[in-house]
């Protein structure tokens, strides 16, 4: 009898060694994300996660490399000389936490990628969205005990020299809102910000997460996570609303304007108007809480425009005398007190910290890869895309935590991955 060997392609070989990559070390910095919190872990966290996803990368020689992580990759590579411009041990304490934020979620970003068919477009998505929902309890929590911090086992370990830095405070004893009342104002300021140290933060984190619960919703197949995002979206309205944060109001609504209007181009009328009536009913009730009167008396009252204007000035001069390497961390305003430059939007902190030249080589990534991925095939990826639309636009404002900058790393290597047929799921998912 004769006997033949079949011979596995190179092609082959090529996914078998892909699909080896476990889903569990992205998935647990996203479902883990609550425990972690509460231990004021999370970076810490994230860097053990970090090593296991290398170790994965390393030995079975997986790593894929596509359009995008050259760019992100320069970029972290460029912010290690940038530490030669710290002046102090308390800002390379600051520089480091930065740096390994960058080196957290770039390695989840390439694994990602390389993760075939184990870590699905529908994994992250559910992962996201648990981020979500935790997002939108915090903001309950912010609400209802808004004089409340945490305090966490990580932080109690922690020097008191340290502690006493209102920055490394916020990060580890985080409150579960900013209560402000500035001067001359008649009423005081409930701002949620858990899980997050800041509102900002947690307004950032609703505003890129929201599609992605969207994104849920339509990929979902059984009812449960439906009702979870409807319920989600219901329950996020009173704390968006305590927030009065402009910026998130206005990011939520540029998503949903380019979600309509590629979906009418695609001459796709039903989810057009679906979106078209959830919109109008809930802009009509924030103005019909007082929306616009909350943020006309924060602006009154805080003139957080006119000091944002004045900061960022000061930063682009100051940025001039140090254009290649920056200054390697944000340092105390010389014009505005209690703040510092570089601190008011994720770029100007590039541009401050990292100089000219880090800050290009992260815009060639964030809106290389949007561009890259703007074709966007199906609604999910559609609304996926928004995500990374708002984040380009974005962050001339905000600054980006952990999960904030997670958010959009796992977006852009889900959409990356199927643009370059990488995704080998695709067709389950």
């Amino acid at each position: 009898m004769a006997m033949t060997t079949t011979r596995r392609t190179p092609a082959t070989h090529v996914d078998d060694v892909h699909d080896a990559l476990p889903a569990w070390p992205v998935l647990a910095l996203l479902w883990g994300f609550p425990v972690f919190w509460l231990l004021g872990a999370t970076v810490i966290a994230g860097v053990a996660l970090t090593v296991v996803m290398l170790s994965y990368l390393v030995h079975h020689r997986a790593t894929r490399l596509v359009p995008g992580v050259y760019a992100f990759t320069a970029f972290v590579v460029w912010v290690v000389p940038c530490a030669v411009m710290i002046d102090s041990t308390e800002r390379m304490l600051g520089y480091t936490y930065r740096f390994s934020i960058l080196v957290i979620v770039g390695t989840a970003f390439v694994y990602t990628i390389s993760a075939g068919s184990r870590l699905t477009r529908r994994a992250i998505v559910d992962g996201l969205t648990a981020v979500w929902v935790f997002t939108v309890v915090g903001g309950i929590l912010g609400l209802l005990f808004p004089e409340t911090r945490l305090t966490t086992p990580i932080g109690l370990l922690l020097p008191d020299a340290l502690t006493g830095n209102d920055y490394v405070r916020d990060l580890f004893f985080p409150p579960f809102a900013e209560v402000q009342q500035p001067f001359g104002s008649p009423v005081e300021f409930v701002r949620p910000s858990a899980p997050f140290p800041y509102a900002n933060s947690w307004g950032v984190a609703i505003v890129l997460l929201t599609p992605v619960a969207i994104a849920c919703f339509l990929q979902a197949r059984s009812r449960l996570p439906r009702v979870v995002v409807a319920v989600g979206l219901v329950a996020m309205i009173a704390p968006a609303l305590s927030t009065s944060n402009r910026g998130m109001f206005a990011g939520l609504a540029l998503a949903a304007v380019y979600v309509v209007v590629r979906l009418t181009i695609r001459d796709r009328a039903a989810p057009v108007l679906a979106i078209g009536v959830l919109g109008a009913i809930g802009a009509a009730v924030l103005v019909g809480n007082g929306l616009l009167n909350q943020i006309r008396t924060r602006q009154q009252y805080g003139d957080s425009s006119g000091t944002r204007w004045s900061l960022y000035q000061e930063t682009f001069e100051r940025s001039l005398q140090s254009p290649l390497l920056g200054y390697g961390a944000p340092r105390p305003s010389t014009s505005e007190p209690l703040i510092s430059a570089g601190t008011q939007g994720y770029v100007w902190m590039l541009m401050f910290s990292f100089g000219f030249v880090g800050l290009a080589f992260f815009l060639t990534f964030l809106w290389g890869t949007t561009l890259r991925t703007w074709r966007a095939p199906g609604d999910v990826d559609l609304v996926l895309h928004s995500v990374l639309v708002v984040a380009s636009v974005i962050i001339a404002i905000y600054g980006l935590d952990i999960m904030q900058m997670l958010s959009i790393m796992l977006v852009a290597a889900v959409l990356l991955r199927r643009r370059h047929g990488l995704d080998t799921a695709g067709t389950r998912d």
